[in-house]
């Protein structure tokens, strides 16, 4: 049975003739980021974006293929391409790219987390509602039954997700995007790439952190911007002394090939875990 199709959405007045693959890329691109081509509207075919553009068909079909690469488009088979758009699966995409570009390893993934993450506790003891230390509460609460989470997927959830919330609790969504990345991938590299350590391991090890999330909670309650960011100092410190202690997690780096079959899942996953 063959997709439906929605009617595709009308291009804004081209200001120039576009020749060649990469000025078509980028007209597109700028439409799409500046929200002028909405979320979730189809694009017309290759033959009118060929048109509008002044440009072959394998042109336009080169250009899609590129933006759905980079997670601005998606292609249905059958249907058409569609305006993708969303903005946290973009910034996880591009700083997996740069990442693994870069051969970033789990240190230093963690020093940048690090810095993000005592700017955000301060910014949340300034800036957290009631409904955002309710769920930071809940979140907590849920890790005091680690036990109950008998999966991988499900302490990377909840153990990234408290660290997230304390970022969405600043209300500053640039931070909150990179420092979901960051911290899911930490996670991920942790959890999944050692998975051979069993679920009783890393069951332990989350509750070896529960006194420091309750000191970042009590500051962030009181509302007291230096003692939080001293309390999620010495939450990241603890991570780092665990990491740097452990070989095997110190010289992990994103080059490893247990890493880079990580990294489909990841994106998703980062992105749903920004929206928890």
């Amino acid at each position: 049975m063959a997709a439906r199709r929605s009617p595709p959405v009308a291009l804004p007045t081209a200001t120039r003739a576009v020749k060649a693959v990469d000025g078509v890329i980028d007209s597109l691109r700028q439409d799409i980021v500046s929200q002028r081509l909405t979320q979730g509207s189809r694009l017309p075919n290759e033959r009118e974006l060929a048109a509008h553009y002044g440009v072959s068909q394998p042109t336009v079909r080169e250009a899609v293929r590129a933006l759905a690469a980079i997670g601005l488009v998606e292609v249905r088979h059958g249907s058409g391409a569609y305006v993708r758009g969303d903005s946290d699966y973009l910034v996880n995409t591009a700083l997996q790219i740069l990442m693994q570009m870069k051969d970033v390893g789990l240190l230093e993934a963690l020093d940048v987390r690090t810095a993000l993450g005592l700017q955000s506790a301060e910014a949340a003891a300034a800036k957290a509602t009631e409904d955002d230390l309710d769920r930071l509460e809940e979140t907590y609460d849920f890790l005091e039954s680690v036990t109950k989470l008998r999966t991988h997927d499900a302490l990377i959830q909840k153990v990234a997700g408290f660290q997230i919330g304390v970022s969405q609790a600043g209300h500053n969504e640039l931070a909150t995007a990179i420092e979901s990345v960051l911290v899911s991938l930490i996670m991920q590299m942790q959890f999944k790439v050692l998975r051979t350590r069993g679920i009783r391991y890393w069951q332990q090890r989350t509750t070896e952190f529960q006194p420091d999330r309750r000191r970042i909670l009590d500051a962030l309650r009181a509302h007291h911007p230096s003692r939080a960011r001293k309390a999620m100092a010495d939450y990241l410190d603890h991570q780092r002394r665990y990491f740097t202690d452990d070989p095997e997690l110190a010289q992990l780096r994103l080059s490893d090939p247990r890493v880079a079959q990580l990294f489909g899942e990841f994106t998703d996953d980062g992105a749903d875990l920004s929206r928890s």
